[in-house]
């Protein structure tokens, strides 16, 4: 069963950790406040690979196309909006006035987190070959168990035609 807090967790904007702004929605199905998008767009990370008319996503990398290089094209998030307007009574909660420079902050903070990540990338990580693997691994057992049952089928098959 939803709690309350869980409920709240679904309303949050996971760059800026707040209650959606003005949601809009990705191609990816992702939601974010309009404004931490834009500052998302116009962060220095964003814009070396970026290509005009398109952002990634912040969460999984998949490109959503813009109108014009804005924002504001995305389509709105009704559905959470509806529920933010029932919960709080309004559509926008209130934000600090230094909130764009809270989310640039927090942007800059996440990115020399991925940098981080990047300069461990001589070492070697196990764990990301573990998966596949075991993956790979399950499948090959998998098929030769369906094989033995397959053959133990056939053998059955072949001692009843021949009685």
């Amino acid at each position: 069963m939803a709690t309350a807090s869980n409920i709240d967790d679904l309303l949050q904007c996971p760059i800026c950790l707040e209650i959606f702004h003005d949601p809009k929605v990705l191609d990816c199905q992702h939601t974010f406040c309009a404004n931490c998008l834009k500052v998302h767009l116009a962060s220095p990370s964003s814009s070396i690979l970026r290509t005009s008319n398109a952002i990634d996503c912040p969460i999984c990398r998949r490109r959503s196309n813009l109108i014009n290089n804005s924002i504001d094209s995305l389509p709105g998030n009704y559905i959470v909006r509806d529920i933010i307007e029932r919960k709080y009574g309004t559509t926008t909660p209130e934000r600090p006035p230094d909130y764009n420079q809270q989310i640039q902050d927090r942007i800059k903070k996440l990115q020399k987190t991925e940098e981080e990540e990047d300069d461990d990338d001589d070492a070697i990580k196990y764990s990301n070959y573990v998966k596949p693997v075991a993956a790979a691994l399950v499948g090959v057992v998998g098929g030769l168990l369906l094989a033995k049952g397959v053959k133990k089928l056939r053998d059955n098959k072949k001692k009843r035609n021949r009685h």
